[in-house]
Parts: structure tokens; sequence; C-alpha cells
């Protein structure tokens, strides 16, 4: 199978266009890394973080218009998607009239391999020594590169840990990110660092409060619907 490393900035978080693309091909050293012209405004808040203006891709192609965009929706009829949060980046594309296939998010398989306090993918770089030169966050080339290494210590340890094939654990990795994900732990309020077993237990009538937060992802409602349910048996 064919792998594809991806990641993008972009104007915002609502409705967002791309601003920036990165992405190569496992085992490939160059790295396809272009700029574009949003069709919408880059938020104040986008800029600072990425630090992308639009004086910088005032000159640049749309990138419906580019050549980018022709390349890479052929790979991705062939290719397995990486990206970290992966739903965001494939969001991005649909927006630009671009559909993935078969994906991989590299924070979903974070969380299910490991009980950590975070799962950003910079953490990931330095809680495993990952030693990149030059690589800088929130740019989407130099998040390529780290991506690729954080897959990759990933893919190793959860294919020696099951006896898998790096193909079979691929494929794992695929099912996995494509299925709801029980989380461990609650990263804020009153609870913030239990797990929700632990809650589940002292707590159980908090766990209602938490499945009905509107602005959490598919994730964390299914894991606090989860555990009511279990509270409730």
């Amino acid at each position: 199978m064919q792998i594809i490393f991806l990641d993008t900035e972009t104007t915002g978080l609502k409705d967002a266009r791309l601003v920036q693309l990165a992405y190569k091909k496992l085992g490939e050293k160059s790295c396809v890394n272009e700029y574009f012209k949003p069709p919408v405004p880059i938020d104040i808040e986008a800029m600072a973080v990425h630090h992308i203006t639009e004086k910088k891709v005032l000159n640049r192609p749309q990138f419906a218009n580019s050549d980018t965009y022709v390349g890479l929706s052929g790979l991705l009829e062939q290719s397995v998607l990486v990206a970290h949060n992966a739903k965001f980046d494939i969001s991005i594309l649909a927006n630009e009239g671009m559909a993935a296939g078969k994906y991989i998010c590299t924070y979903k398989i974070a969380q299910h391999m490991y009980d950590l306090p975070n799962y950003k993918m910079q953490y990931l770089r330095y809680l495993w020594n990952i030693d990149i030169d030059g690589a800088y966050a929130h740019d989407a080339e130099g998040d390529v590169v780290v991506l690729e290494q954080v897959f990759n210590y990933m893919l190793d340890e959860f294919s020696r840990k099951n006896d898998l094939s790096r193909d079979e654990a691929i494929e794992k990795f695929i099912e996995i990110s494509s299925a709801p994900q029980l989380l461990r732990r609650v990263n804020f309020g009153k609870h913030i660092g239990k797990t929700f077993e632990e809650i589940k237990k002292v707590d159980p009538g908090y766990l209602g409060w938490l499945a009905s937060l509107s602005d959490k992802d598919e994730d964390f409602i299914y894991t606090a619907k989860y555990f009511l349910q279990k509270s409730n048996n």
C-alpha cells in the first residue's frame, strides 16, 4: 500500500480553505510543499499560529487551479492518507472539492496505544526524541517530516507488540482510525486528569453532562455515553 503523509495550513477553523499544503510518499526524501491564495480571508487567529499572511500568498494560485491539485487527486485514489487529526485535513480537502479514501489518523492511533497527558504531534516528537533539524511546528512541510517519523515509531511498536507485519499493522491502523475511539481521560473540568472509569465510580451524574456537550468530538461523546451506560447497568 502506498502511504501519503499530508498536512495543511488553513484560513481558520470554520469553512476553512487551504493556504499551505505539504505531502510526501513514505520513504521518499522529497516533499511537495506549496502555498495558495484562498478564496476567503485568512483569520487573524490562524495567522498568529502559522504566520502565513495575505501578502505572502497574494500572487499564489488557488489550489483548485494548481498542478498540485491534479497530482494529489491522482495519488489519493490509490493511496492511504496519513495525517495527525486526519478528519480535519480531510474536511479541508473536501472544502476544496477533493475526496480522500482510506486514511490513518496518527492522533487516534496514539490515543489507542498510549496513556499520555497530550497527543499533539510536537509532544509526541519530543517524548520519543525524534530529532529533526529545521522541522518547525505549524509549517506544513515541517509537520509532514515529523508526521512520518511519528507514524513509523508507532507502526514499529504496534507491529512488534502484536506480532504483525507492517502491512497487517497498517490495515489495523486504518480500522482503528475509522472507528469510534474510547478515550482514557478527561482533560478539562473538575475531574481533569481522571479516567472515565474513575468518574463512573465517583460521579456518574457527571458523565451525563459530558455526553451532552455539543462542542466535543465524536470520540469524546462516544466515550462519555459508553461509560454512562455502564454506570446505569
